[in-house]
């Protein structure tokens, strides 16, 4: 039977706990913890403290099984209490490690170093490392070649980077940051998304109040135009690139980034559990090491909702994990992939 560890992994005390909430997304670069724990565990928690949650389950046979499974890790960044006349807790809230590269504000010049490079130099400062996935794309960086981070978040920079070079940058379970490639193929777990199966509810959202008609992105004497004309009128979203070289065809490729992801209507389906069921685990075979069992961004994934629209192959783009002692459920949200090529 598969449950729920939260461990305080700077004093290594184990907390009991009545409600989770993890989000994970592709257009955050932290995933974000809400937890509820009863009043009695208060003194096991405190601000900037290490918090990890594992997902413990017989079937998943890896290095982590005995543990179990890591879903995030995070550090405190506040601890509220409330009480009424049923009951007194405690809530936690807590962003990944990236979060000190986030609030952190500073002036400092690089040169010649692709993202990849950068991502490592600002994390090295934070005991945070950063990979690729897969290792291959760390050579199809290009390096750039001279730009200053003044008087702002470094994290500003970093997600710019990344978007530049056509990437995302995101935490991993264990806290650290890495710049993924947008999926191209569905994996072969067997995740989906299935009205009449798996999907307890569904529904979509079209959000107009981030969508502009034209969308500007300037640097080094260019500018590159993209025209949306789903929304029509003056709104226009002008970007500034800094960096002292920085091709046209990059430009050009950013604008369309943001007017496509801007645009994408967002479909959220709720479903039983974190990820994969016990009978999905156990057909993984023996070793689930290098298997994905929960859901999360960037699975290219089949969708079969008659009721939102026909059949396709989507991206997810976020996912909210919730749980209660004797629940688990997801809300899975799906996006175009084109969205955020």
């Amino acid at each position: 039977m598969s449950k729920i560890v939260v461990k305080n992994a700077t004093t290594g005390a184990e907390l009991i706990w009545r409600h989770i909430v993890i989000k994970k997304s592709l257009d955050d670069i932290c995933h974000t913890l809400e937890l509820e724990i009863a009043s009695s565990e208060r003194g096991k928690v405190r601000r900037h403290n290490k918090i990890e949650v594992r997902y413990a389950n017989p079937a998943v046979k890896d290095s982590q099984a005995a543990g179990g499974r890591r879903v995030t890790t995070v550090l405190v960044d506040e601890v509220s209490g409330s009480a009424d006349s049923r009951k007194h807790s405690i809530t936690v809230t807590g962003r990944s490690p990236a979060r000190d590269i986030i609030d952190s504000t500073w002036t400092e010049d690089f040169e010649d170093m692709t993202a990849l490079d950068l991502a490592k130099k600002i994390g090295g400062r934070f005991g945070i490392q950063c990979h690729a996935l897969p290792p291959s794309i760390a050579g199809k960086m290009q390096p750039i070649y001279a730009f200053r981070i003044q008087n702002e978040s470094p994290w500003v920079k970093l997600i710019s980077e990344a978007d530049n070079e056509g990437y995302i940058l995101t935490s991993n379970e264990a806290g650290d940051l890495y710049f993924w490639e947008v999926s191209a193929a569905v994996r072969d777990e067997g995740f989906k998304l299935v009205e009449g199966a798996n999907i307890k509810s569904i529904g979509f959202v079209e959000n107009g109040a981030e969508q502009f008609h034209e969308y500007v992105v300037t640097g080094c004497g260019e500018e590159a135009h993209v025209i949306d004309d789903s929304c029509p009128g003056g709104r226009i979203l002008t970007m500034d690139i800094t960096d002292w070289d920085f091709p046209a065809a990059k430009l050009q490729r950013r604008a369309e980034t943001e007017m496509r992801r801007r645009k994408e209507t967002r479909v959220t389906a709720t479903v039983p559990g974190w990820g994969l069921t016990d009978g999905q685990i156990q057909r993984l075979g023996s070793v689930t090491a290098g298997k994905e069992i929960f859901w999360v961004p960037n699975l290219l994934i089949p969708v079969i909702a008659p009721s939102i629209g026909p059949d396709a192959k989507l991206l997810i783009a976020e996912v909210e994990h919730e749980a209660y002692p004797d629940t688990f459920e997801s809300r899975v949200t799906v996006v175009k992939r084109e969205a955020y090529l």
